[in-house]
């Protein structure tokens, strides 16, 4: 059986729903919210484009690739099992299969694009459909468990500052947050969660995305946009709108009536530059605020490189 589909919002842009309603762009509203024109920054030329799936954001500077991220999980994980062995049991790391992927940040944050791929898809991208298939939980000795998360608590969380660890298990002391808590600590982790962006990071890409969506350049380009569609029959005020359209969660497969709204859609961006002149907006609200917060993302920048060293040196 396939998943029920994403909303477009959730697929363009993890979490966009929240920033959304935190920016007073609810999707059920009309219009944005208001944007305090003083700190307004100027915008470069908007590029022609018809795609952004090829575009860089700054904030990407600060950010895990996906390499980076299969390097660090994959040291995460031998740590893991070199110390669970230490106490003599094995570890098996276990992930879910089918997760869906864009191809880059860029890809569907600003709605769809290839007007091939709607016109079949509609607003599921190829891809989204897969089920997730999440493995079985692993089942662990007591031990093992105490070993591996630092605590024989289930009320704990494994790895936490709570997890003290210090019991005796085969002749020897679980270090504190178990073995997770002690890989983590030697490839630099900040929390019992491991390697996530840093919160200063994913604010400077929810908070320009939000802007860039209020913003009085970006509004005046889906006044356009809607224009357009309106001519082809249909009435939405801009594209996260038309793509978070409730009708299209109620089949795990396009309709024609989607694949007709998203061709519609695309043509209609494609007419008005609308990803030239909202990708354009969004890279100048992220480099205002990455000058506004230089200090913290430099801090970022030293921890994220020294990680990296740290699990290029775990064999």
């Amino acid at each position: 059986m396939r998943r029920r589909p994403l909303p477009l919002s959730l697929i363009a842009f993890g979490g966009i729903a929240t920033v959304l309603a935190v920016a007073g762009c609810d999707s059920s509203s009309g219009s944005g919210g208001s944007v305090d024109t003083a700190s307004v920054p100027s915008a470069s030329a908007a590029p022609k484009l018809a795609s952004t799936t090829d575009k860089s954001l700054p904030i990407e500077a600060y950010m895990y690739t996906k390499d980076q991220t299969d390097q660090l999980n994959n040291a995460v994980v031998t740590l893991r099992q070199d110390c669970m062995q230490n106490f003599g049991f094995t570890y098996e790391d276990q992930k879910a299969q089918g997760m869906f992927e864009p191809k880059s940040i860029t890809q569907f944050r600003y709605g769809m694009t290839d007007a091939d791929d709607v016109a079949v898809h509609g607003y599921k991208p190829a891809g989204s459909e897969k089920k997730v298939v999440k493995p079985a939980p692993v089942k662990l000795a007591p031990a093992a468990t105490t070993a591996l998360t630092g605590t024989d608590n289930a009320n704990v969380k494994p790895g936490s500052t709570e997890a003290k660890g210090g019991q005796d298990i085969n002749g020897k002391k679980v270090p504190a947050g178990g073995c997770i808590g002690e890989a983590n600590r030697k490839l630099g982790a900040t929390s019992a969660q491991g390697f996530g962006d840093a919160p200063v990071v994913v604010k400077v890409n929810t908070d320009s995305w939000a802007k860039s969506y209020n913003d009085k350049r970006v509004r005046a380009v889906f006044t356009k946009w809607s224009a357009c569609m309106k001519q082809k029959g249909y009435a939405y005020a801009d594209p996260m709108k038309a793509g978070d359209d409730p009708q299209w969660q109620k089949t795990t497969t396009a309709t024609p009536r989607e694949q007709q709204v998203a061709s519609a859609d695309v043509a209609c961006k494609q007419k008005n530059n609308v990803l030239g002149i909202w990708y354009s907006v969004d890279v100048a609200y992220q480099k205002q605020m990455i000058e506004q917060n230089a200090e913290a993302l430099n801090d970022v920048k030293k921890r994220l490189d020294k990680q990296l060293k740290l699990a290029a040196q775990v064999a």
